[in-house]
């Protein structure tokens, strides 16, 4: 007899993806996908919830507690932007700015941009490559950060001390511009480490384990039908750009080991 759910207890169907042209000429490989790496979403009101399709692309995991093991490829970070921005008339004095705990020397009000990266670079928890300054003096203008390096995604709000400086008005305010985004940082990042297309349905699996997997290296595949991950770890649906470096001969290093074909 027919089973039928009412509201409000309507659950969410699914099936396996589709994600092949042909299965003709299909080769697969053996890898064990790295739970971690699947993102949790919420379904049907419910969250941590894990469940990857097959169409998924899949890259080496090279660095961290699961190098060896693939997860989804996943786009990197990107760059945080925070500005520091002057009221009124800045005359004379000094400044400092503060980052995660860490305090500036005394920054002179009418400082450059290169003085002001030294000024951060200094603190104990940056190094060179961490952030970039750009803009500025206070005195004339907005000085923008930009992080890299060890604080590329959602970097600490830096925080701007102006007691001790002189004007009509000695005020700045510090602020994200642009939030940055975590992603990928432990080589599912990278395209040249991509080794195919998952094969296997997990509808549930990932939350509790990692799990042996079939990942597709040579097929011919619909691009609107697999799956990438953005930055800030989104399903979403495969970018010509990833496709490009999963055709044969498009890129040196994936042209032995991927024959992957689009239709």
């Amino acid at each position: 007899m027919a089973h039928f759910t009412k509201d409000p207890f309507l659950l969410t169907p699914f099936g396996k993806n589709v994600y092949l042209r042909s299965t003709v000429g299909i080769k697969t490989e053996s890898y064990t996908l790295a739970g971690a790496t699947v993102p949790a979403q919420i379904i049907d009101g419910v969250g941590g919830q894990k469940s990857i399709q097959p169409g998924t692309i899949m890259a080496k995991i090279t660095s961290g507690p699961d190098a060896g093991k693939i997860g989804p490829y996943q786009a990197s970070g990107t760059a945080e932007v925070q500005t520091v921005t002057p009221s009124g008339t800045i005359s004379g004095g000094t400044y400092t700015l503060a980052l995660n705990g860490q305090v500036t020397s005394n920054i002179a009000y009418n400082a450059t941009a290169a003085t002001i990266q030294l000024a951060l670079e200094a603190l104990n928890n940056v190094v060179p490559g961490d952030l970039v300054v750009t803009g500025g003096p206070l005195s004339a203008g907005v000085v923008t950060i930009t992080f890299y390096g060890n604080y590329i995604g959602d970097a600490p709000q830096v925080a701007v001390n102006t007691t001790n400086l002189t004007g009509s008005s000695q005020a700045a305010v510090a602020a994200t511009g642009t939030p940055g985004v975590v992603g990928a940082a432990d080589g599912r990042q990278t395209a040249t480490n991509i080794v195919g297309i998952l094969d296997t349905f997990l509808p549930w699996q990932t939350m509790e384990r990692d799990v042996e997997v079939a990942v597709v290296y040579e097929c011919t595949a619909v691009l609107g039908w697999c799956f990438q991950l953005n930055a800030a770890g989104v399903f979403i649906t495969a970018t010509n750009a990833t496709a490009l470096a999963m055709r044969p001969g498009a890129d040196g290093s994936n042209a032995s080991k991927l024959a992957i074909g689009w239709a």
